[in-house]
């Protein structure tokens, strides 16, 4: 494409799953590394040419493609009922199948809590996405991971031509996808008959032996957890990561995790752990999720399990999918809490809904919205009004935009400074996505008051605290002050403090973030920071991302820990 550097970044979304994200970004990347033109559909295709010629150009002329991930990105149908995606001129699938055949980095980036891709949701051109290694970009942590990800992308950029910044075989490589030669395509079978899978290099042999190892001190780790609530999780975790490659031993430990998790004898326990192994579950196993969301209790838990398990049916048995999504929709419906269930319920099944059915997911964002504003009490109203908008951002940003506008007006008017320094933080959490510079003034208003709090029950200290976590995401250094400048009464708050500190910090500085981590003195927070740092890590510092796995003591949390690193 004219004017495109070779330190181009091509961005690939689809419009009706990801665009707030991309356009967001797209600014943040223009104004962060000015050199490198941004390529986006919308902007960079001159009137009359081909797309398709368009795309090839701009691929060619890119060092780094980001593919933009929503809930929708694999299942979004058009107007005849069939999946995007397995069309051939899909263009999201052109940009990304173009990209991976001439050997362009790429770069998967699950948005909002996207699930990651398999292979089986793939057509053949696209399968070797799903064993890319996933950026996350969430809408409540939104600055720390567009911070990670500009960081990479910094780092493709820097390398110099023909470097391996990517250590992943070329495309070639793969016997089921084309390489491309000027305009023609040329299989491997055309040139020496099985030259392509003849050896695999050397550096993937030596990593999935890692992988083997590290899985295995997984499991280890998973198999000697003692809090029942969390073993099953454990297990299916390991259980996901082994799936492809020893299905037999993952459906042994998937088995195990459900018989723990019904065995509990507390119902509101054994709903968290069935809820919590549905998760892990869902992708490899779906009659067993399907039957295990059926069992939970929680009203709430059951409709978002049976909804996201929806999700990841949505492509491959669509009429199942819509039969899960209605029995989503009617248990939430059912549920009697309007003062936060009900309303974040609604919420989740409507965006995994939105999919197969907007209008209904935009009727039920309209309920969830209802129960909202029905509250009474100002500071939950504040918290649910800023949940919602956060479960809608991407699908319906005018709506999420006016929810948080709501939110704000409500938590300007308490008077309670305790209740208004909290209800000024979500909202400050909800906008800093979106409007970090709004969130930052609110951050400021919500410390001063928070600052001029006098008593003598801890009100000032809990309401820093709310401040520093809500600041982590857009100012960490002054978070990471405030932390310190505290007098906890218990050692579980300033824990907490720190490890969010931590989390929002482990992509952009993981050496202040690993810091802040190791001086928690409460063991379970201690844990949960480190494997956030070392997941964080897990891409681009295997070496220390497994240091830092190993000298965690929670095993629950050494385990999420060793399965990111595996999975990278």
């Amino acid at each position: 494409m004219p004017g495109l550097s070779s330190g181009g970044i091509f961005l690939s979304y689809r419009r009706e799953d990801t665009a707030p994200y991309a356009r967001l970004l797209q600014s943040q990347l223009s104004e962060r590394i000015p050199d490198a033109q941004v390529f986006m559909d919308l902007d960079s295709i001159e009137p009359g040419r081909d797309f398709a010629d368009v795309i090839r150009e701009a691929v060619d002329s890119c060092a780094v493609l980001v593919a933009l991930i929503g809930r929708q990105w694999a299942t979004i149908a058009d107007e005849e009922g069939r999946r995007r995606l397995g069309a051939p001129d899909d263009y999201v699938r052109f940009e990304v199948q173009t990209a991976l055949e001439r050997g362009v980095r790429v770069i998967p980036v699950l948005v909002d809590e996207a699930r990651p891709l398999r292979q089986q949701q793939l057509p053949s051109g696209l399968q070797k996405l799903a064993r890319l290694n996933a950026l996350k970009l969430s809408y409540d942590r939104y600055q720390y991971d567009v911070d990670r990800l500009v960081d990479l992308i910094q780092q493709v950029l820097a390398a110099p031509p023909g470097a391996d910044t990517v250590h992943q075989p070329p495309a070639s490589a793969d016997a089921d996808t084309p390489a491309v030669t000027g305009s023609r395509i040329v299989r491997p079978d055309e040139n020496a008959p099985g030259e392509a899978a003849q050896k695999e290099p050397e550096p993937f042999r030596s990593d999935r032996a890692r992988a083997a190892r590290v899985l295995a001190d997984a499991e280890r780790a998973a198999q000697s957890v003692t809090e029942e609530y969390l073993k099953p999780m454990a297990l299916a975790e390991v259980a996901k990561a082994l799936a492809a490659a020893d299905p037999d031993h993952a459906a042994r430990l998937n088995a195990e995790a459900e018989d723990i998790a019904q065995s509990i004898s507390d119902e509101a326990t054994k709903a968290m752990a069935l809820a919590n192994l549905a998760v892990p579950l869902a992708a490899i196993d779906p009659d067993r999720t399907e039957r295990i969301a059926q069992s939970i209790s929680d009203e709430a838990m059951k409709a978002v399990a049976l909804a996201n398990l929806a999700v990841s049916l949505a492509a491959i048995d669509p009429d199942r999918a819509a039969r899960l999504n209605g029995d989503a929709e009617r248990i939430a419906q059912s549920i009697t809490d309007e003062y936060s269930g009900k309303g974040r319920a609604l919420a989740d099944v409507a965006k995994a809904l939105a999919a197969a059915d907007p209008g209904r997911a935009a009727w039920l964002i309209a309920d969830a919205e209802r129960i909202a504003q029905s509250i009474t009490d100002e500071s939950s109203k504040t918290k649910v009004l800023a949940e919602v908008a956060n479960v809608i951002a991407a699908a319906d940003p005018d709506r999420a935009a006016r929810l948080i506008a709501d939110a704000e007006r409500i938590a300007q008017s308490i008077a309670y400074k305790p209740g208004k320094v909290s209800a000024l933080a979500e909202v400050a959490k909800a906008l800093a996505a979106t409007d970090p510079d709004h969130a930052a003034r609110l951050n400021a208003e919500a410390e001063d008051i928070a600052q001029s709090i006098t008593d003598e029950y801890g009100e000032k200290e809990r309401a820093l605290a709310e401040v520093a976590k809500a600041m982590a995401f857009t100012d960490p250094s002054r978070a990471e002050q405030i932390t310190q400048s505290i007098t906890y009464r218990f050692e579980s708050e300033e824990a907490s403090t720190l490890a969010d500190v931590a989390r929002a910090l482990a992509g952009t500085d993981p050496g202040r973030a690993e810091r802040i981590a190791r001086s928690i003195t409460f063991e379970p927070e201690k844990a949960s920071a480190l494997a956030d740092v070392a997941g964080a890590l897990a891409a681009t510092d295997p070496d220390r991302a497994e240091y830092i796995a190993r000298s965690i003591t929670n095993k629950f949390s050494r385990v999420i820990a060793l399965v990111a690193i595996a999975e990278a």
